[in-house]
């Protein structure tokens, strides 16, 4: 009797730390693995996303002498295959911009497509040229409309680092909002404005993200 009644003593105090090691499993391991993050593209193959944020907010950082401030109106979603990529030195103010990823989705990544397309990027320019057969049914609209050129801005240094090892041919989903650039040191100016349509053209047409979140995920369906 002794006996069982250790046994049944001992059984009590092990359940809870069973429990424990449970979640902790469960959270760090389990919910926490890459497992867990999406596997594929939203809507199959991706899109860009925008809404407005009500009310508008504004993000600042300093570096150096240089104060930079980013007025925002859109929170936005981009999702798609990066096909270029041009990165920048440290040195302000050009470098609060340290990444432009090219990015495209929907149609434009259905088999084959991409073998059309020749890609050139340069510093804040992509430029993008095509023979794209009539049969695929993509226009000269549909196709500006689903490729874009990203300037990325950071607050977060770590996550900097992260989006920075995305490379030519990955698949990501980059969270943030579109903003403006306000940029003042104590001898110079600098002002840049994001694109809030997927349907102009350079230097116009290149949205500027302030990254908030950023997820690979796999390629296609």
């Amino acid at each position: 009797m002794s006996r069982l009644r250790t046994l049944l003593e001992w059984t009590i105090i092990l359940i809870p730390f069973l429990i424990i090691g449970f979640l902790l499993f469960y959270f760090i391991l389990g919910a926490g693995s890459p497992a867990s993050q999406p596997s594929g593209l939203p809507d199959g193959n991706g899109g860009f996303y925008q809404s407005p944020l009500s009310p508008p907010q504004q993000f600042t950082k300093n570096v150096g002498d240089w104060q930079f401030v980013f007025p925002s109106s859109y929170s936005y979603i981009l999702a798609g295959k990066v096909i270029g990529r041009h990165a920048y030195p440290d040195a302000m103010p050009e470098g609060i911009m340290p990444l432009d990823l090219a990015v495209v989705n929907g149609d434009l990544l259905k088999p084959g497509i991409l073998s059309f397309f020749t890609i050139t990027m340069g510093d804040r320019t992509l430029e993008y040229s095509y023979d794209v057969p009539k049969y695929t049914g993509l226009s000269e609209e549909y196709i500006d409309e689903h490729i874009s050129n990203n300037h990325l801005v950071f607050l977060d240094p770590a996550l900097e680092s992260d989006v920075k090892e995305a490379q030519v041919g990955t698949c990501l989903i980059i969270t943030g909002k579109l903003v403006d650039i306000r940029g003042t040191s104590p001898r110079k100016l600098y002002l840049a404005n994001t694109s809030t349509v997927r349907n102009d053209t350079y230097p116009a047409g290149c949205e500027i993200i302030l990254v908030e979140a950023y997820t690979p995920v796999r390629c296609g369906n």
